[in-house]
C-alpha cells in the first residue's frame, strides 16, 4: 500500500467521523423534539446502525494502521538492504585498484597472509610472480599519461586471463609494478612466460625502451612451500631478487 492509499484511507476515516457525528446529533435532537416516545423503534433502529457504522469504522481504522505498520515495516526493511548493499560495494571498491580492477596492495597483503597459512595447513607450495612494466616512466614520457594507463588496463586484463582460478591473485602494487600469487601451481614460470608473450604480442610501440622496440615486461618468480607464516617474507624477497635479475639481464625475460 502507498502514500496515496494511506491518505485516501485518512480521508475516508476522517469523513465518516464527520457523517457518524452529524448523524448522532440529529437523532439526539430528534429523540427529544418529538411527542413522547412514539418514535422510540425508529430511535432505536438509528442506534443500532450507530452501533454499526461505529464498528465498521474501528474495524476501518485497525484495518489501516495494521498496513500502515507493514508499509513502514517494508520501507525499513528495503532501506536497510540498500544500506547493506551499499555497504557491501563499498567493501568491493576499497579492495580494487580503480585503474586496472586488480586488487590492490592493501588488500592483496591481507590475502596473501591467508594463503601462507592455508599453504602451511594443506602442506602445499605457493608460487609468487612479481611483474615489472619495462621503462614504463620513459614510455610516458614520451606517449603521455593517457597512453600508459590504457597500457596498464591492457596488461592487467592479460595477468588475470592467465591466472583465472579462483584462488589466483593478481594486484597491482606499484605503478607499473604487478604481483600474482598462485596457490598450488606446478608450472609458475609457464604462465610468467606466457603473460609475457602476450604482453609482448599487442605490439605497443616504445621507441624509448633498452629492452625492445614494443612495450614488455620482465618477470621475477619463487616457489616454496612455507612452514611458518614468517616464510611470506622469503617468498617475498626471493621473487623480487628474480626480478632484479631478469632487469640486469636486459630486461624483456622470466627469472
Amino acid at each position: 500500500m502507498n502514500i496515496k492509499k494511506f491518505n485516501f484511507c485518512k480521508f475516508s476515516t476522517l469523513l465518516s467521523i464527520v457523517l457518524l457525528s452529524y448523524i448522532s446529533i440529529t437523532t439526539y435532537i430528534e429523540f427529544f423534539s418529538s411527542d413522547g416516545f412514539a418514535s422510540k423503534e425508529m430511535f432505536k433502529i438509528k442506534i443500532v446502525s450507530l452501533a454499526i457504522i461505529f464498528i465498521t469504522l474501528a474495524l476501518i481504522f485497525t484495518f489501516f494502521k495494521i498496513y500502515k505498520n507493514k508499509y513502514i515495516e517494508k520501507e525499513i526493511i528495503e532501506r536497510t538492504n540498500e544500506i547493506i548493499n551499499e555497504n557491501e560495494k563499498l567493501k568491493i571498491h576499497s579492495h580494487i585498484d580503480p585503474l586496472t580492477q586488480c586488487l590492490n596492495k592493501k588488500y592483496f597483503m591481507e590475502r596473501f597472509n591467508e594463503e601462507v597459512k592455508r599453504a602451511i595447513r594443506d602442506k602445499q607450495c605457493l608460487s609468487l610472480i612479481v611483474i615489472n612494466i619495462d621503462e614504463f616512466k620513459a614510455f610516458n614520457d614520451i606517449y603521455g599519461r593517457n597512453e600508459g594507463d590504457e597500457c596498464l588496463k591492457l596488461i592487467a586484463n592479460i595477468l588475470v586471463n592467465h591466472s583465472n582460478r579462483p584462488s589466483d591473485l593478481v594486484a597491482r602494487f606499484k605503478n607499473d609494478e604487478f604481483y600474482i600469487l598462485l596457490p598450488n601451481t606446478k608450472e609458475p614460470k609457464l604462465i610468467a612466460n606466457k603473460c609475457l608473450e602476450s604482453v609482448r604480442s599487442l605490439n605497443i610501440p616504445h621507441d624509448n625502451s633498452i629492452a625492445s622496440n614494443v612495450l614488455t615486461i620482465s618477470a621475477g618468480v619463487n616457489t616454496l612451500m612455507p612452514l611458518h607464516p614468517d616464510q611470506k617474507d622469503e617468498l617475498l624477497l626471493k621473487a623480487r631478487h628474480a626480478l632484479s635479475q631478469a632487469k640486469k639481464s636486459g630486461r624483456n625475460r622470466v627469472v
